[in-house]
C-alpha cells in the first residue's frame, strides 16, 4: 500500500469514526478493495460505490468523491442539499478543483499534502455555521437597557 493511500484511508476512517457514520456512498472509478476491507472492520452499515455521479438519489451519513472523478457547481450543490450533510471531496493539488471555488461553497480544507499529492476538501453541515455567543440580546450595546426602553 502506498504512503498516499494509507494516509487516506486512515484519514477516512477517522472521519466515520469521529462522524458515527452508518453508511457512506463513495464515488471514484478506482479499486478501492483495501478501503472496503478496512471499513469492514467499523461499526459501518452500508457502504456503496459508484463509479460516476449519475443515478444517485440515496441519500448517506457521508458522501465521498475520489480524484479521479470532476464535479460541477452543481453537482457539488445537490450532494451537499440533496444527498449528504458530511462530504470529503478529495483532489489532486494541481487539479482542476479551485480552493476558492469550495471554500466560497463553504468547504474547508481538511488535508493538504503536496508532497503525497493529496488535497482533501470537507463539509459538514453541524458545524458548517455554529450559533454565535455574541448574537443574541446579551451581546448588543448598552445589554444592561435591552428589555427596559422601547425604542
Amino acid at each position: 500500500m502506498m504512503h498516499r493511500e494509507k494516509i487516506l484511508i486512515e484519514f477516512i476512517i477517522e472521519t466515520l469514526t469521529n462522524e458515527n457514520c452508518k453508511n457512506v456512498q463513495i464515488v471514484t472509478k478506482q479499486n478501492v478493495s483495501t478501503l472496503a476491507q478496512k471499513l469492514e472492520k467499523t461499526p459501518l452499515q452500508q457502504l456503496n460505490i459508484y463509479p460516476d455521479f449519475e443515478n444517485i438519489n440515496e441519500s448517506s451519513d457521508l458522501f465521498i468523491v475520489f480524484d479521479d472523478i470532476e464535479l460541477t457547481e452543481t453537482q457539488i450543490g445537490t450532494i451537499k442539499n440533496l444527498l449528504s450533510q458530511k462530504i470529503l471531496i478529495f483532489s489532486l493539488p494541481k487539479d482542476g478543483i479551485n480552493e476558492s471555488k469550495m471554500i466560497k461553497l463553504g468547504f474547508q480544507i481538511e488535508v493538504e499534502d503536496s508532497k503525497n499529492n493529496l488535497l482533501c476538501f470537507s463539509y459538514n453541515l453541524k458545524t458548517y455555521n455554529n450559533k454565535r455567543s455574541w448574537n443574541n440580546a446579551e451581546g448588543w450595546a448598552n445589554p444592561e437597557n435591552f428589555n427596559k426602553y422601547r425604542w
